[in-house]
């Protein structure tokens, strides 16, 4: 059964590193080497975000239009030299706070075909 953090695992997060790596190359003009020494990923991984071979899931930038004002941000802070554990902190938190939305719930229960469930919204057990 397909869990709501393999969703956030392989779409959320690729989605947003692919469009942070992209604003790092067209907004700050960084070369693709510089771009993954900042974000801690490898020059190749870059190179398929630039080239969109790998990354941005559409469906997950039009359901979740506040990603674009999040990697703006970051990509600033980042060219202004935030540290990586601050970095991962926010990462963190976006993935968070678009998870327990009734957006993520939805798309969550349509991807792994269940019709009735309310995971996302239940308390987290103790």
């Amino acid at each position: 059964m397909l869990q709501p953090y393999e969703l956030v695992v392989k779409k959320v997060l690729p989605t947003i590193r692919a469009k942070l790596a992209q604003s790092l190359l067209d907004d700050y003009d960084l070369r693709q080497v510089e771009v993954a020494e900042k974000l801690g990923i490898t020059q190749a991984a870059v190179s398929h975000y630039n080239t969109h071979t790998r990354g941005a899931d559409q469906t997950i930038i039009q359901m979740f239009p506040e990603i674009k004002k999040f990697v703006e941000e970051l990509a600033k802070d980042i060219v202004e030299g935030i540290p990586k554990q601050q970095q991962v902190a926010r990462m963190n938190t976006i993935s968070w706070q678009l998870m327990y939305t009734e957006r993520f719930c939805n798309y969550h229960r349509r991807i792994a075909d269940l019709e009735d469930c309310n995971v996302c919204y239940e308390p987290v057990p103790q």
